[in-house]
């Protein structure tokens, strides 16, 4: 029953008080991203890895800034 509790502060926390474009649904959606991208890169190996040659083609598949949105300069990360 407290579990229940602490949900549904949570859940109220998160939808009147973070801004819209806060970390977690930028990570939520880069997640389901991830996970679109992966599966059709992976196919050949049932979902467990991709190709090395095939990682470049990967990372640029992925849409998103991927949390590298606000880096000013790119030599300082």
């Amino acid at each position: 029953m407290v579990n229940m509790f602490i949900l549904i502060i949570l859940q109220q926390f998160s939808l009147y008080y973070m801004a819209d474009d806060n970390v977690l649904e930028r990570f939520d959606d880069d997640l389901v991203n991830f996970k679109k991208v992966w599966r059709v890169a992976s196919l050949p190996f049932e979902g467990y890895k991709i190709r090395g040659n095939e990682v470049a083609k990967f990372m640029s598949d992925l849409k998103g800034d991927l949390g590298m949105g606000k880096v000013k300069d790119p030599k300082v990360i």
